[in-house]
């Protein structure tokens, strides 16, 4: 039957080089991470407001009020 689970015989590995190089720049992991690559809370907030006005978006309404709250 379709709906069986198959056995699988290791974990999913994924090559480190697919994580280098400039076309990586929006994968977030421990250690893409640079210190210039993130953003403060406030433009996060800003983004996170144009991107719900385009998108008129309620649950990200929800995440800009929470955000502005812990501050």
């Amino acid at each position: 039957p379709a709906d069986v689970p198959c056995e699988r015989e290791a974990d999913l590995s994924l090559d480190y080089r697919l994580f280098e190089g400039s076309h990586t720049a929006d994968i977030a992991g421990p250690s893409g991470n640079k210190s210039g690559d993130i953003l403060s809370k406030k433009l996060m907030i800003a983004v996170l407001k144009e991107t719900s006005k385009a998108l008129e978006e309620k649950k990200i309404d929800c995440v800009i009020q929470a955000l502005e709250a812990e501050d």
